[in-house]
């Protein structure tokens, strides 16, 4: 796989997305990602699994360069395989602990809430930026980090929230130091694979019965709205400002670079 990595010691399987240089998550990473938590269900040697990307951000989302193309069609694949993901991640028999550092943008953030368990470095934050790009997705997602109105916010505005905000609400294991989240992460695995492995299977099952979510439902309906900005005549408008914002954004962040690198 080009994305995607796994590593197995002590039962405990560590998968790794790096997708450089920002880990936005193309189609084929999406497959991938899918095809390696599906390919876990059929492995008896794992009995808890890290998810992680590899470098500044855990996830920088979908990427967003793909979508300028989409007609209803090419959109509604990158959808199936958006919610693949996402359901090959719920539904994996084991265990899945999520490490994350950094941005955790978009799809970054539905994947994340997929997961049983979320230990972040203190520098993680959260971000639904879809509606400053005329999409709607990941609400059910953010349901399920927050209460209903910090959901609204995320979801109306764009506006990111730091993981010590969402620590508040209970929803993250445990918030460490950059440097120590993974070895947080297997500390944690290392407290579930210390259970009888059948044990563990049936009480995950268990869980996801008692919760009953219907992840799919909830992003179709995320999907129908953003087949209806799609044919919006002034989509393309909105997309150009936001492009040239970010462009003036990086370029004013590359000249402060710059100036104090001269001042050094």
């Amino acid at each position: 796989m080009k994305f995607v990595t796994m590593e197995v010691k002590d039962n405990i399987a560590l998968v790794t997305f790096q997708r450089a240089p920002i880990n936005a998550v193309s189609h084929e990473a999406n497959i991938e990602i899918s095809e390696t938590f599906e390919g876990i269900n059929e492995r008896d040697d794992i009995h808890c699994v890290i998810f992680r990307g590899e470098g500044k951000g855990f996830m920088s989302g979908s990427d967003t360069g793909d979508f300028d193309a989409f007609d209803d069609e090419g959109l509604k694949v990158y959808e199936d395989a958006d919610i693949r993901s996402v359901l090959a991640i719920e539904n994996c028999r084991v265990p899945v602990i999520c490490q994350i550092q950094g941005y955790v943008m978009g799809l970054g953030t539905c994947l994340a809430a997929a997961c049983d368990m979320i230990v972040a470095s203190d520098d993680a934050y959260f971000g639904q930026p879809e509606v400053t790009i005329c999409v709607c997705g990941g609400t059910g997602a953010l349901r399920q980090l927050m209460p209903e109105k910090f959901m609204r916010y995320m979801a109306l505005t764009g506006k990111k929230i730091g993981v010590q905000k969402i620590a508040e609400f209970g929803q993250i294991y445990s918030v460490v130091p950059r440097e120590q989240a993974l070895d947080e992460a297997y500390a944690l695995a290392r407290q579930i694979t210390a259970n009888y492995t059948k044990s563990v299977q049936c009480v995950k099952a268990a869980i996801k019965e008692l919760v009953n979510r219907d992840s799919e439902k909830e992003y179709r309906i995320d999907c129908k709205q953003t087949h209806i900005m799609l044919k919006d005549p002034k989509r393309d408008e909105v997309l150009a400002a936001h492009n040239e914002m970010l462009r003036k954004k990086r370029e004013a962040k590359e000249k402060a670079r710059r100036e104090a690198e001269g001042k050094q």
